[in-house]
């Protein structure tokens, strides 16, 4: 199916549901617009008070038309519910010139009009007519300075001032009628309002009729579709063809009809579903220049949150990769559960190209059993070990699984000063592509890009470049994913989180030798001391010319091996010479040849098998 269909099904299946209503999915011909004004009328249509909206309740259902929906400029009234310069039919009265006076004046008579022909049909409204009662009066403005809502100037007009931010011209209002038999008085909460406004809409809507190339049949097709789909990008439109000067469709079609044909039915329940799972369900990446990503079943059944933390971590007395699996099998089983073999998952990625165009940069319908697999195979093969603290501030590591912004913001990012602490940060342009490319690898299940794999080894091959926290976190984000890499690349599942003494891959056993030269010079550094040792400022050298500056480490080994115990130095001689001695004849030529990612897997656990044996150490020696 299309991303067109789901989202018409995705409507159809939710508009009825009370989660849907109350987080905000629109019926057709309805949009939801924040009021900083509510007044409150009797069933007579006689004013009672009026308030000031709160901001955690500004947002409203209103009916809206076609053209009222996009409206931009010029004259285009709501419904019902509208600003004061369309409803106030008192509004030219407090103006300060001729010009903003006609200009109100035009607004009220078109709403006026508007509202008249809706009392007046068969689908009125008990609210209605009391709405209409009222504002044909032309007495909003002197009713709201009586309230204390608006105030005046010295010469009678009114005051430059704003209401929730909004001058008084802009200032939306919203009507609540009391009723004794209802308990939905305001306009917003009435069912059966809102029923009668589509209905009335659909059966007097005005337009070209043609074939809706969505549905098939003959219907009165959309000229003019809803936008706000991202309130970020709100002028952005996802279906659009009015550039009839430029290329949008030009050297195929003669007009934008022949380009494609929408009806406003369609549209309204496709542009409603999309926007109302944006809302609730959307995942935006980047801090300024966004992408959003939707994750979502048609029925409206939980999925998770694919782009945060599985939730799933081991802990620090098991931190062994078949338990860490067994707990992501059952976080997702807790998912999937709730599904059938027929349901289905969609993921859909959207992007502002300009301030008027929105595109789909990527879809994929998956059934929710294939889903919930490939997510679970991302989880179980793209991990590694983290530093991490318990309640005592005690170090300790633990199995996580990356989530795609730290993948890529320690592939492609660079540290900079935050207000408490370090961070890194990447272009948004770059994070948002290369999301959606490791995305496209745990849908499809495709292996990760190699220049992702590249660049994470260059990044964790110079560490200077970071301060500790950090730099162990680009060293833990690169393990997870170089192990991923070749897991995908063998065909195979493989435990690389545990030190492997058969390993006779060259680039490994550099890394193993590169993690012996750090222990073996911090191990003699006094408490606190926090000088970088000659292994990591010389990481970057050693993993381009791995023999030329081992070499040189080896020389520099020397005093520190004096300074050691006898029998703590006797035990690092020979772990040398074992590691040495597992190189292979073969790999003499090419001992200088710049390293492979995957030295960086035997740097990372031959380092962590030595501070654990340090640490048992310890233990035994406090037991004694």
């Amino acid at each position: 199916m299309s991303w067109l269909n789901q989202l018409y099904i995705t409507y159809e299946r939710n508009i009825g549901k009370e989660s849907a209503k109350e987080t905000g999915m629109t019926p057709v011909a309805h949009m939801n617009a924040n009021a900083q004004i509510e007044v409150t009328l009797n069933q007579k249509g006689e004013f009672l008070t009026a308030r000031k909206v709160e901001k955690d309740e500004a947002e409203t259902l209103i009916p809206v038309s076609e053209a009222s929906e996009g409206r931009s400029s010029g004259v285009a009234p709501h419904a019902l519910c509208d600003t004061l310069s369309y409803i106030a039919g008192d509004y030219e009265r407090y103006c300060k010139n001729e010009k903003d006076k006609n200009w109100a004046k035009e607004k009220f008579g078109q709403y006026i009009e508007g509202l008249q022909k809706w009392y007046e049909s068969e689908y009125t409204h008990p609210k209605i007519k009391a709405i209409f009662s009222y504002l044909s009066e032309k007495t909003l403005i002197d009713d709201l300075v009586h309230a204390e809502i608006v105030e005046l100037d010295d010469d009678s007009f009114l005051a430059d001032k704003k209401i929730a931010g909004q001058p008084y011209e802009k200032s939306f209002v919203r009507f609540r009628v009391l009723s004794s038999n209802s308990d939905a008085d305001g306009t917003w909460e009435d069912d059966s309002l809102i029923e009668a406004y589509v209905l009335y809409y659909l059966h007097n809507q005005q337009g070209n009729e043609d074939i809706c190339y969505f549905k098939g049949d003959k219907r009165t097709v959309s000229e003019n579709h809803p936008k706000g789909i991202i309130s970020a990008n709100y002028g952005a439109k996802l279906v659009s063809a009015n550039d009839n000067q430029g290329y949008t469709y030009r050297g195929r079609f003669q007009n934008a009809e022949q380009a494609y044909s929408f009806s406003y039915e369609a549209s309204q329940k496709i542009h409603s579903a999309l926007t109302w799972l944006v809302k609730t369900q959307g995942v935006y990446t980047g801090t300024k220049d966004k992408r959003t990503f939707v994750c979502w079943n048609p029925d409206g059944k939980r999925t998770p949150d694919i782009f945060a933390e599985f939730g799933v971590t081991s802990d620090e007395t098991d931190c062994q990769i078949i338990s860490y699996k067994r707990k992501l099998s059952k976080t997702f089983q807790g998912y999937k559960d709730q599904f059938t073999k027929e349901d289905a998952v969609i993921v859909m990625s959207l992007d502002a190209a300009t301030t008027g165009r929105l595109s789909v940069t990527y879809y994929n319908e998956l059934s929710a059993g294939d889903f919930f697999d490939r997510i679970n195979y991302w989880g179980a093969t793209c991990c590694w070990l983290y530093r991490a603290y318990n309640e005592k501030q005690e170090l300790y590591y633990r199995i996580e699984t990356p989530i795609f912004q730290r993948i890529v913001k320690c592939a492609f990012g660079r540290e900079r000063d935050g207000e408490n602490a370090k961070y890194i940060e990447v272009d948004d342009k770059v994070l948002r592509e290369q999301v959606q490319r490791l995305l496209k690898c745990m849908l499809e299940r495709q292996p990760v890009p190699f220049d992702i794999v590249q660049a994470l080894a260059i990044r964790a091959s110079t560490p200077l470049a970071y301060t500790d926290n950090n730099r162990e976190k680009v060293l833990s984000t690169a393990c997870a994913v170089i192990a991923k890499y070749y897991c995908d690349k063998n065909g195979r599942e493989h435990d690389y989180m545990k030190l492997d003494y058969e390993n006779h891959d060259r680039s490994y056993l550099f890394g193993r030798l590169l993690a012996v030269c750090e222990k073996i010079e911090r191990a003699t550094y006094e408490r606190g001391e926090t000088r970088e040792a000659n292994a990591v400022r010389l990481q970057s050298a050693y993993s381009n010319h791995p023999m030329q500056t081992w070499k040189i480490l080896q020389e520099l080994l020397l005093p520190y091996l004096q300074k050691l115990a006898p029998g703590l130095r006797e035990y690092y001689k020979n772990l040398i010479g074992d590691i040495v001695a597992m190189f292979d004849e073969k790999d003499e030529p090419k001992l200088n040849q710049s390293l492979k990612e995957t030295y960086l897997l035997g740097y990372y656990l031959q380092r962590a098998e030595l501070n654990k044996r340090k640490e048992t150490q310890k233990e035994e020696e406090e037991n004694e």
